[in-house]
């Protein structure tokens, strides 16, 4: 008497349930933020701002959050997107009065750590703030910036220019 039992309507309804739902995942509208892009070539050290970007909508996950107002450290060319990782997280910060030369720095080097510069020839130390890191490449020659103290810059240049100079950083 199988024929007399009544249809598997749970079963039924709960098939149309499950392919509903994977028919709505297939197709459904992927979720989208808005993404700063130039509109015009920005060099490196300029300001990204509303005057050389407009914001686009990009899949949520694609890039990662950019706030404008920052300094990029890469070009950017007109129609390309603004990345997190061409933009400098800490704009250069020279002191007032301090001048800045090109020295080695130590690996792990970073805006903004108190160095010193420690002249080989004699006993001066000059205090100094680091102002551009090194690349993260390893064929980079591990030069940086750094600001120096205007009443010993000109004997820690001399120092650098006839490689008597050492950098010290601070430990964070």
């Amino acid at each position: 008497m199988i024929w007399l039992q009544s249809p598997p309507w749970a079963r039924w309804a709960a098939a149309l349930v499950i392919a509903g739902v994977a028919i709505w995942i297939e197709i459904r509208p992927e979720p989208t933020i808005l993404h700063p892009f130039a509109i015009e070539d920005i060099d490196p050290g300029a300001m990204v701002d509303e005057a050389n970007t407009e914001m686009r909508p990009v899949p949520a996950d694609m890039f990662s959050p950019v706030e404008l107002g920052q300094a990029t450290s890469s070009p950017v060319r007109s129609g390309d997107p603004v990345l997190a990782s061409g933009l400098d997280q800490e704009p250069q910060r020279v002191p007032d009065g301090w001048w800045s030369l090109e020295i080695a720095l130590p690996r792990g080097a970073r805006n903004g750590d108190a160095a010193r510069i420690v002249l080989l020839d004699g006993d001066t130390v000059a205090a100094g703030v680091v102002v551009e890191e090194t690349g993260e490449d390893p064929l980079d020659p591990g030069l940086g910036l750094v600001a120096v103290e205007p009443n010993q810059a000109a004997e820690v240049a001399r120092a650098v220019g006839e490689g008597r100079a050492v950098v010290m950083i601070a430990p964070p």
